[in-house]
């Protein structure tokens, strides 16, 4: 926690320990630096291959897993940004993904959106429907704060039901030809374009002023508070963002399967997903949740073939595997060990 809360005194790593003046720690900020420039390099190389993907998979259901694996890459990275830097479990983000596919969903099929204004609107709603919720719940903690949150995500799932006028209820409905009339190579390349997004964003806050007083009420609230933070306003709009950018991958979702239900999107299962991807792939790193939403579908996938039961027993059992022996999860293991270059957070 030191380093955390020496970022939140004094402002970043690199300008505090540089005006201290001592030469060993300027030369681990400038150490800092390099290996985020070679950080940066590396992720903008690693979206080349990813790019070309439509050009290399052979037949459409691939493109399909393709597109769905980013899109759980970047809830995962998502969830990550607030519950995995603050410490504050939420499992009500599967309320962010259902009201953005049916914001995007009901905004093509009623109002005749374009769909890109559908997807800013989006955003925009989940944002304001996020920073409500925290405003209600981030005065509850711990398992307190989980129950508050899942319990508004299961409200928000009836009252989609109960409006049939709007949403059709159980029954769902269909997105306009005109809006998802485009090729899968193009819904590919949509989401993994949310997805670069997200991890840029994710990897400037947590170099950031804001990335350190995350980490820094992540491991002692009351200190962090003591030290002059505002640490209800850094979570309300920390949940606002995550909650936004789920939204976000939500009303992409609704354009690429082109009919939406309650079910097919504000299913507890897909919160619980978002959960056991990042503590899998490592909390509060930026790699970790990628990693996870990456092996949590593609494995299944590969080794299944479909989601049927076997798929509840890979999940619980991935889990299982990850608390008794990876309590950090994969890369958070890797990162506390000698292997991994000294400084570097991601």
């Amino acid at each position: 926690m030191t380093e955390a809360l020496a970022d939140v005194t004094e402002g970043s790593p690199v300008v505090s320990l540089t005006t201290a003046g001592d030469p060993r720690h300027v030369r681990l900020a400038l150490a800092r630096r390099r290996q985020h420039r070679v950080a940066a390099g590396l992720g903008t190389l690693a979206l080349i291959p990813l790019a070309m993907v439509p050009d290399i998979v052979a037949n459409d259901y691939q493109l399909r897993v393709a597109t769905f694996a980013v899109m759980y890459m970047g809830l995962a990275t998502s969830w990550n940004l607030f519950s995995g830097f603050t410490g504050y479990p939420s499992f009500g983000h599967a309320a962010f993904f259902g009201l953005g596919a049916y914001t995007a969903g009901i905004g093509t099929a009623r109002y005749g959106m374009p769909i890109w204004v559908a997807l800013g609107a989006a955003f925009f709603l989940v944002a304001l429907f996020a920073l409500a919720m925290g405003l209600l719940t981030l005065r509850l903690k711990g398992h307190y704060f989980a129950v508050a949150t899942l319990g508004i995500a299961e409200a928000i799932q009836a009252i989609v039901n109960w409006g049939k006028s709007y949403t059709k209820g159980t029954f769902g409905f269909a997105l306009p030809l005109s809006a998802t009339g485009v090729s899968y190579a193009t819904q590919y390349r949509v989401m993994l374009g949310c997805f670069a997004a997200v991890v840029a964003l994710t990897v400037t806050i947590l170099w950031s002023r804001l990335g350190a007083r995350l980490l820094a009420v992540r491991e002692d609230e009351m200190a962090t508070e003591s030290l002059g933070v505002n640490a209800g306003l850094v979570k309300i709009v920390t949940l606002g963002l995550s909650g936004a950018l789920t939204g976000l991958f939500g009303a992409v979702f609704a354009w690429v399967l082109g009919f939406l239900t309650p079910d097919s999107v504000f299913a507890a299962r897909i919160g619980l997903e978002m959960v056991v991807m990042t503590i899998v792939g490592g909390m509060g790193t930026v790699l970790g949740p990628i990693l996870g939403g990456l092996g949590f579908y593609l494995l299944p996938e590969i080794l299944i073939g479909e989601r049927n039961e076997m798929y509840l027993v890979w999940i619980g059992g991935l889990l299982v595997v990850t608390v008794l022996f990876l309590r950090r999860g994969v890369i958070g293991t890797l990162q506390h060990s000698r292997f991994w270059p000294r400084g570097l957070r991601l």
